[in-house]
């Protein structure tokens, strides 16, 4: 099974999959699949990494269709047969799945539930029909729902001073917009650390990817480095920050 083509699917039964794993399991299980952060170009790694997810998902009855064959399956076929997944679809699955509520927790409103198209405009883009793509447009959606100001003009004091300092997301309804986790609160300007963040993520290039680290939870601090600010030291953010860039690459 194609990598991008598992995340589609662990995606897709996130729900089912927070029933089947207790928590301690359901824990493992997102240790493992963060691991295809790790991955780099190396199909081999990536192969490896697919079998610890695989492998994670011991306790899915065998009712569960799809995801039950998948231990069944012959493991060194799934190796070989492994792609190094795009770091954005990697990010966007683990969102989406460190987003899915536990048993009993709501995940949709009623609304949406009767009119998911109505309550998510987005939803209707045809991109939607595409796994992958679907994946990635519902990542950005969560991003688009965080607080957020208008982008401020190229130039202003709250624009920065250069294209990377502050994560400019295109939201198709209000247009260009900045998630307010950026701002020091009192002057209204900038933080000096998500500044020299959103450097190293390359912001400018990739916003959507340095908006999921800020906002997405993180295994290595404990919780979204966005939460954090204040609460850690600085150099222990931009620590994450760069660990992140030298395993992808970037």
């Amino acid at each position: 099974m194609d990598t991008h083509e598992l995340l589609a699917l662990l995606v897709r039964h996130r729900e089912q999959l927070r029933q089947w794993l207790d928590e301690d399991q359901y824990r493992h299980f997102l240790a493992m699949t963060e691991r295809l952060r790790e991955v780099g170009d190396d199909p081999e790694r990536a192969g490896m990494a697919v079998m610890a997810i695989v492998r994670a998902l011991w306790p899915v009855p065998d009712e569960a269709g799809v995801l039950a064959e998948l231990l069944h399956a012959d493991h060194r076929s799934i190796v070989t047969a492994t792609t190094v997944p795009t770091s954005e679809a990697v990010l966007a699955a683990l969102e989406e799945l460190y987003a899915a509520p536990a048993a009993g927790e709501p995940d949709r409103t009623e609304a949406e539930a009767a009119d998911p198209i109505a309550a998510d405009p987005i939803a209707a883009d045809p991109v939607a029909a595409d796994p992958v793509a679907a994946v990635i447009a519902a990542a950005r959606r969560r991003l688009l729902t965080a607080p957020s100001r208008a982008a401020a003009p190229a130039g202003s004091p709250a624009a920065g001073d250069g294209p990377a300092d502050v994560i400019v997301l295109a939201d198709p309804e209000d247009g260009p917009r900045s998630p307010e986790f950026q701002f020091d609160p009192d002057t209204g300007q900038p933080r000096d650390i998500v500044v020299r963040i959103n450097r190293i993520l390359l912001a400018d290039r990739d916003p959507w990817g340095a908006a999921d680290w800020w906002l997405g939870r993180n295994s290595w601090l404990g919780g979204p480095p966005a939460s954090l600010l204040g609460r850690v030291p600085d150099d222990r953010l931009a620590d994450a920050a760069l660990a992140l860039v030298e395993e992808g690459g970037r």
